[in-house]
């Protein structure tokens, strides 16, 4: 009896009849790698369907993973960028080079006024308004308004160092008062008060504004001081009306500031005012003074009003 010879392949159910069709299985999933109907091949593009999807999965993984946060990480810088423009226009120099040259700051009078934290500068300062029709400008409150201006570039350094009790750099300083001064051309008495703090910024005011006519120093003892400033931070609201805050001032007042007093002494430009006494009796003193000093510069101590 002659041996069945099988060729290499098995045969299958159907398989050696014509026109069978072949049992699909977990791996053809019904497709036999023959062209279906219509002369198109099985697979999709040469790919299993199965791979497609999970190329396609991996791909939207991949989106939601890298591709979408970059690209809202990219708005996001794009937005920033357009505030950044924004900010610098909106807060570029208040006057041009050409109109600092012109104005005529060395035709003003321009008073310091100095004196120890609490030693009654604005007090006084805003009496010395009335009276002889200045205008007063605090460098305190300057560079406060400028800290809290929304498009300030300064605004978080400034902060820095008022809070502790250092002098704020004075290219700031001086740039605040010289476009303060600026903002009225038709005044020609400037009181200055709180500034300067040191030798630096007074040279470099006089160098690039103008010379101070006289310094008004009032003098008080710290002890009075301190008492005042603690008083005064029940109900300023300034956050560097505090103990810690105070005595760096004060520090930073006997290093700093009394060498500029010392200094314009020197050239006999200081009135000293003490401090010691009522508020009245302070201030007719201070009123005295600078009657004196108008009529020294051959000027009328109350300017005239059309």
């Amino acid at each position: 009896m002659a041996q069945r010879q099988y060729t290499s392949t098995p045969p299958t159910e159907n398989s050696s009849s014509g026109g069978g069709k072949a049992k699909p299985n977990q791996f053809t999933m019904g497709q036999t790698g023959g062209k279906s109907k219509g002369g198109k091949s099985g697979l999709i593009f040469g790919l299993h369907p199965f791979a497609i999807f999970a190329s396609l999965t991996l791909l939207g993984s991949g989106y939601m993973m890298i591709v979408k946060p970059f690209l809202q990480w990219n708005g996001e810088q794009k937005d920033k960028g357009s505030e950044e423009e924004g900010k610098t226009a909106k807060d570029q120099a208040k006057y041009s080079d050409e109109e600092i040259a012109a104005f005529p700051f060395e035709k003003k009078t321009v008073v310091f006024v100095l004196g120890g934290p609490g030693s009654g500068k604005g007090t006084n300062s805003a009496k010395l308004v009335e009276d002889f029709g200045f205008v007063h400008l605090s460098a305190g409150d300057l560079l406060r308004e400028e800290q809290k201006r929304p498009v300030s570039q300064y605004g978080e350094l400034i902060a820095h160092y008022i809070r502790e009790g250092l002098i704020v750099p004075h290219e700031i300083t001086i740039g605040l008062l010289r476009n303060a001064m600026m903002d009225h051309p038709q005044c020609n008495r400037f009181l200055i008060d709180g500034f300067p703090r040191n030798l630096v910024q007074a040279k470099a005011f006089e160098d690039t504004v103008c010379k101070a006519k006289k310094v008004l120093y009032f003098e008080c003892p710290e002890g009075i001081l301190l008492e005042r400033l603690l008083d005064r931070g029940k109900t300023s609201g300034r956050s560097d009306d505090n103990i810690e805050s105070i005595k760096k001032r004060f520090k930073t007042y006997v290093n700093d500031s009394k060498p500029v007093i010392d200094a314009f002494d020197a050239e006999g430009k200081v009135i000293t005012i003490s401090c010691q006494g009522t508020m009245d009796a302070v201030y007719k003193n201070t009123h005295d003074q600078m009657s004196k000093f108008f009529k020294e510069i051959g000027q009328e101590p109350k300017p005239f009003k059309a």
